[in-house]
């Protein structure tokens, strides 16, 4: 390119002042104006291995602040299986709850047991019994004999000290007094009363029902089918004799005694318990 001086010679050589020449514009590629183009439509990869960076079009310009491609979705977690249910339980009734509950037996009971058995007595576990009044029994029996052949009727429910109490009874005095003064043998006791969640007669204090430390005889059956009720007899009568005899024989095996002449409540049974007493001691009445 030629330069052009700011002077200028005439056709004579004389020296003649140009005006000052205008700077010639440099050519410059024409500029594109900037349009507002939607970025290109997303479209999810088929998979990782197909994603890659994205590619910027050469031919158009990128607005200064573009916003970050969103990442491809987490794939679904798997589908929890449903548990397999085992249809082997529907066929199995449900228990009681009492039955269900496990609880350690203490040595005593468990020892206790061993001589009921030695003595023959049938007994059978019995659910725990718990009363919001108070009663309870944490390892009671239904008793239904009371060994050496002596039937218990009907069934009772009743502690394990208590039932050793009545077998060893029955078996080291009942039999002996029947055979004395009656001439046959005990061959069963009627019971009116085991476990029984009531407080004592005229009171607020539990009954030793209420723990299934009583039993209460209503009468007495006899190898030779005669049954003695428990009631007053006429005095001298063998029958008379006989529950008197067992009754003075009671007052040690059982801490109380009642029956007959001790009240109205016991006019027709005798009452025997397993009360703890200070000292040892009993009531008999």
């Amino acid at each position: 390119m030629l330069l052009v001086s700011a002077a200028a010679f005439s056709q004579d050589g004389a020296e003649v002042d140009l005006p000052e020449a205008a700077p010639v514009p440099q050519e410059l590629p024409e500029r594109e104006s900037a349009r507002e183009t939607p970025p290109p439509e997303e479209v999810e990869p088929e998979s990782d291995e197909e994603a890659g960076e994205p590619q910027a079009d050469e031919t158009q310009q990128l607005p200064e602040e573009q916003a970050a491609p969103l990442p491809s979705p987490r794939p679904a977690p798997p589908a929890t299986p449903a548990p397999i249910r085992d249809t082997a339980e529907e066929s199995v009734p449900d228990e009681p709850r009492t039955t269900r509950k496990s609880t350690t037996m203490p040595s005593e009971e468990i020892a206790c047991r061993a001589r009921l058995r030695e003595l023959g007595v049938a007994f059978e576990e019995h659910p725990p019994q718990s009363e919001p009044e108070g009663c309870e029994m944490a390892h009671p029996l239904t008793v239904s004999s009371l060994g050496g052949g002596v039937e218990l009727e009907p069934d009772a429910v009743m502690n394990c000290a208590i039932a050793e109490a009545n077998a060893r009874f029955v078996r080291d005095h009942g039999q002996a007094q029947a055979t004395r003064h009656l001439s046959s043998r005990i061959a069963a006791v009627n019971q009116v009363s085991g476990y029984v969640c009531r407080p004592r007669n005229g009171t607020r204090t539990l009954s030793e029902h209420a723990f299934g430390n009583a039993l209460d005889w209503g009468a007495v059956i006899l190898e030779d089918e005669r049954r003695l009720d428990v009631r007053a007899y006429r005095r001298g009568s063998p029958e008379a004799i006989f529950f008197a005899a067992m009754r003075k024989a009671a007052c040690g095996p059982f801490t109380t005694v009642l029956g007959p002449g001790t009240d109205a409540d016991h006019a027709d049974h005798f009452h025997f318990d397993l009360a703890e007493r200070s000292n040892g001691s009993t009531y008999c009445r």
